[in-house]
């Protein structure tokens, strides 16, 4: 069931975003999200679903905010250090080119859209955290934006 499950929404096709937040103690996190989605309008709602074992849902329970990056053609280099594993938060991401959002949160330099937001709910689903986020600020330029479908990269014109 997985593996069919998994074929199935392989089928989707997504745009590439990057999740990030940053503590307390100025320590920054982030990864490669396709499950990001607008919930609402009034209040202006976003929601990205997270895997309950990786540190980012408690991290962001823990700063009460979070970014999310939306990647452009061109970016993939990016998406695919915040997809690796094994990475732990850092006082400086190095790897990829990092700006702040107005409100100090780190957001992917470069990317075609940008949304900050003040966590509003975490909800337990299943194996991952759905975490919903008010929106409180966001940044949009052209640009072509980055896919992904049946596991791979893919252009608006693909």
């Amino acid at each position: 069931m997985a593996e069919g499950f998994k074929n199935a929404l392989a089928c989707w096709c997504s745009g590439v975003s990057v999740v990030t937040t940053s503590d307390a103690e100025g320590r920054m996190y982030g990864l490669t999200v396709s499950s990001f989605s607008s919930v609402s309008l009034d209040p202006p709602l976003v929601l990205v679903c997270i895997d309950n074992r990786n540190r980012f849902p408690a991290m962001v329970a823990e700063s009460g905010r979070f970014t999310v990056s939306v990647l452009q053609t061109g970016q993939e280099a990016a998406s695919n250090h915040f997809a690796s594993s094994g990475r732990e938060p850092t006082t400086q991401i190095t790897e990829v080119a990092m700006e702040q959002a107005a409100n100090g949160q780190p957001v992917v330099a470069g990317s075609m859209a940008w949304i900050s937001c003040e966590l509003h709910e975490s909800v337990l689903a299943g194996d991952h955290t759905i975490v919903i986020g008010r929106v409180v600020e966001t940044f949009a330029s052209e640009g072509d934006p980055l896919l992904y479908y049946r596991r791979g990269y893919r252009t608006a014109t693909d």
